[in-house]
């Protein structure tokens, strides 16, 4: 999807200003590597070394400023702009142990001035449109809130892959209608069977003839656990995602308490979901 918003000098020094940070920022080598990538000229920093002379250039903040400024001037577009933010935390790049926490604090800092322009890059690397932020204590609740919730509450990558986008815009109808619709998904990945909702659970869950394979189901308790867990699934979708599927959105009340209390159930789910297994010869 093709981003429509623009960025004004002052957002684009401040995301420059993270990328290029002298201590946590990329290096000069790795930005240039960028830039070569996304098409964008990398201008002359002012820097003579010839043997002869010696002048220290423009810092690397100031000088990818200059990069980003002199390509919107020259092309009146953002597309090569976005498509290097994009790739400067796209998360493939960032997979040692070491780059975890330079690449939190890249996506952090870079996502709050982005919420001043109404867009936010997700862990996937991906720019989305959002709802704009309009003071410093919006954005610091929706990033570093947002973000403390979720990890205090300890909620599965699941429920954030399916909501994490809507929840930013504080949709939190949405928010909580995709990730219960994320647990039939889940449910289908298991076992293939292709069905939705309560009929899905009782297929899948079915004490006779199984489709996931969950415990041995030979005692009182794994027999208990077993139902328990397809009541559990079933019980969110008669509470959540059936009654937002068949009530208008304008009807249909939901805060951020309440929504991250749903997550925090579907989160549960989800954990559970994660040692079962489809039945061997189904």
């Amino acid at each position: 999807m093709k981003i429509q918003k623009d960025l004004n000098a002052q957002q684009i020094k401040a995301i420059c200003n993270v990328l290029a940070d002298t201590n946590r920022g990329l290096t000069k080598t790795e930005l240039k590597r960028l830039l070569d990538q996304c098409y964008i000229a990398a201008v002359d920093d002012g820097s003579i070394n010839n043997g002869y002379t010696y002048r220290i250039g423009l810092n690397k903040r100031d000088w990818l400023y200059n990069c980003m400024i002199n390509e919107v001037n020259k092309h009146h577009s953002f597309e090569k702009i976005y498509s290097f933010i994009e790739k400067a935390l796209n998360p493939v790049s960032y997979t040692s142990e070491s780059n975890r926490d330079k690449y939190n604090f890249l996506l952090e800092e870079t996502n709050k001035a982005l919420l001043l322009a109404g867009l936010f890059i997700s862990k996937e690397g991906r720019l989305n449109e959002v709802t704009q932020a309009k003071t410093l204590d919006e954005v610091d609740r929706r990033v570093n809130n947002l973000r403390r919730q979720l990890r205090i509450r300890a909620i599965h990558h699941e429920v954030e892959k399916y909501c994490i986008k809507d929840y930013l815009r504080k949709d939190y109808y949405d928010a909580v209608f995709e990730a219960s619709k994320g647990l039939a998904e889940r449910v289908r990945e298991i076992t293939c069977l292709t069905s939705d909702g309560s009929a899905l659970f009782q297929k899948a869950f079915a004490k006779n003839d199984p489709y996931i394979f969950f415990n041995n189901l030979k005692t009182d308790s794994e027999i208990n656990e077993f139902i328990g867990l397809k009541e559990l699934l079933e019980s969110i979708f008669h509470l959540v995602r059936n009654p937002a599927a068949h009530t208008p959105k304008v009807n249909w009340k939901m805060d951020e308490i309440k929504a991250l209390d749903i997550l925090t159930v579907i989160s549960f789910a989800h954990k559970y979901l994660d040692e079962c297994y489809k039945m061997p010869g189904k």
